[in-house]
């Protein structure tokens, strides 16, 4: 009887015990979960992005179609400069370049050799839209603190902003940034070669 009672203790100890392992891997596993996904979750309750971190914002005219500008890559002739990405459709283009084109690691000072790639996009934004709006996204990889990562997508943003009012001869009116900083991440941030895909700058023009 005694030896019975005390099998049935030590089984309900072992259990308890597997259950505080469990507990304390699920912990663990959240803890540990990738950067891609944990932004997802903090972006749930964030006024411009939704929770897989696809922007939400809306321009002065209450419009909320920039949200689709995940559009297929375009070949265009006229780019001379084989180190950014268009994307473009009937009302919009995208162009994205990252973040080594533009500047070195953790600075937000636009390097000179970019200065080519913007002249382009320049043009391109002269060519295809008279009057429409412009917008600088920033983006990050997800290693640093979010604070620091959305501080620095908007200062790169504003510095790219800053250099198409300056020399793009583009009116500042019509150019807002969004520094989305480590949220839409088009790659890993497991990878070094998906966190270099995530730092980008990416310039989103509605077409007139």
């Amino acid at each position: 009887m005694i030896l019975g009672m005390a099998g049935a203790m030590m089984m309900t100890l072992a259990s308890c015990n597997d259950m505080s392992k469990e507990t304390e891997a699920n912990r663990d596993e959240a803890t540990e979960a990738t950067a891609d996904t944990a932004v997802a979750f903090e972006n749930a309750n964030s006024p411009d992005s939704a929770a897989d971190g696809t922007i939400v914002d809306v321009d002065a005219s209450g419009d909320a179609d920039w949200n689709n500008l995940d559009i297929a890559n375009t070949e265009w002739e006229m780019f001379k400069v084989g180190d950014m990405e268009v994307r473009s459709n009937d009302e919009y283009s995208v162009y994205s370049l990252e973040e080594n084109v533009l500047f070195d690691t953790d600075k937000a000072e636009i390097r000179k050799g970019a200065e080519e790639s913007l002249k382009e996009i320049s043009s391109s934004i002269a060519e295809r839209s008279k009057n429409g709006a412009v917008r600088v996204y920033g983006y990050t990889d997800a290693r640093g603190s979010k604070g620091y990562n959305k501080q620095l997508a908007e200062k790169r943003a504003e510095a790219v902003k800053n250099w198409l009012v300056k020399n793009g001869n583009i009116n500042a009116s019509r150019i807002s940034v969004h520094p989305v900083g480590e949220a839409k991440p088009v790659g890993s941030n497991e990878t070094a070669k998906g966190r270099q895909q995530n730092r980008r700058v990416e310039i989103a023009v509605r077409n007139s």
